[in-house]
């Protein structure tokens, strides 16, 4: 190989972006393109039909949806990372009040996540998450 061609390859290599540079800016477009938008519909639902103080706040890898009612907060839903084998995938991280207790938990959009990729998971899965553990609380402070 001639200096030029060699030089050449260099210069390719250090335009190719790695592949965690790639995973991580396919999770910062799917907050800002899927998991965003969702909660952001599930917040106003919340706000204007049914009296809650509902917040989305986006961090750099992250994004939260806190909903109160009157002084407390029943649940803070937060979509974050999660590495896999194949990738990174969005996780929920919930803490939900129950009277006294603040219980979390941890969920997977979709079953098995070393069988599908970030691409998969949609605005609705995020919002079927959300309702589920929504749900969870609600009933049990009933």
């Amino acid at each position: 190989m001639d200096w030029k061609s060699e030089l050449g390859s260099i210069m390719e290599g250090k335009a190719r972006v790695t592949r965690a540079e790639q995973e991580n800016a396919d999770f910062e477009a799917f907050l800002d393109t899927v998991a965003v938008p969702g909660l952001t519909e599930v917040a106003e639902e919340l706000s204007k039909k049914h009296n809650r103080d509902a917040q989305v706040r986006r961090a750099p890898a992250s994004v939260s949806l806190s909903v109160r009612a009157n002084d407390t907060e029943e649940i803070s839903f937060r979509v974050g990372k999660q590495y896999v084998q194949n990738g990174i995938l969005p996780r929920a991280e919930v803490r939900i009040n129950r009277g006294q207790r603040l219980m979390k938990y941890e969920s997977m959009f979709r079953a098995d996540p070393q069988n599908y990729s970030i691409s998969a998971v949609t605005k609705e899965d995020v919002i079927t998450t959300f309702i589920k553990f929504y749900r969870m609380g609600l009933d049990s402070a009933t």
